[in-house]
């Protein structure tokens, strides 16, 4: 099976691991921080055992930039904090590049024929799925995926609407029910 990995899943797994840790503050969908954890953590290695993973290098930016945001947060009124935050927030990136090799996950690149895909998908633009997300959807559809594991509620919402090359439903799961699947 072909696993695509939305940059959610690598914030939960990294969720209580260095300064990743205050993303993931809150329950989501009836799971604490470390359910979460544990589930992304379970769902990559099963990946890395029997299964071909990949994400889109788009999650390298959206990591940093969730973690830069919320630092932002807590530096209001502090001089220089912009510049400050920068060094503070790029360690997620190369956490994320410990994490795909330590479980073999491909890191697709975003093409020009990514971006055509992701233009040409009017469904999610009638969805109103916004330019991140169309984009990682647009990548599962370009790798060829089976299965596009999310947390985002507007790609979970796509189950059964996106196909990929070889004409078949690509399935759209949370980490809990996507380890399920595999």
């Amino acid at each position: 099976m072909r696993v695509y990995f939305d940059t959610g899943v690598f914030i939960d797994y990294l969720s209580g691991r260095g300064p990743a840790q205050i993303l993931r503050t809150g329950e989501r969908r009836g799971r604490t921080p470390a359910d979460l954890r544990a589930h992304a953590e379970r769902l990559f290695g099963r990946v890395s055992l029997a299964h071909k993973g990949a994400t889109s290098c788009l999650t390298f930016y959206e990591a940093e930039e969730a973690l830069y945001a919320r630092l932002k947060e807590s530096t209001k009124g502090v001089s220089h904090a912009e510049k400050l935050l920068i060094p503070a927030a790029r360690p997620i990136a190369i956490q994320l590049q410990v994490v795909i090799e330590i479980f073999k996950i491909s890191v697709l690149d975003l093409t020009p024929g990514t971006i055509r895909l992701h233009l040409g998908q009017v469904e999610l633009q009638k969805r109103g799925v916004r330019a991140a997300d169309a984009l990682h959807a647009a990548s599962a559809i370009a790798y060829d995926a089976d299965l596009l594991v999310s947390t985002d509620d507007s790609l979970l919402q796509l189950d059964g609407v996106l196909t990929n090359a070889r004409a078949k439903t690509i399935i759209c799961r949370d980490t809990d029910s996507a380890v399920d699947l595999l």
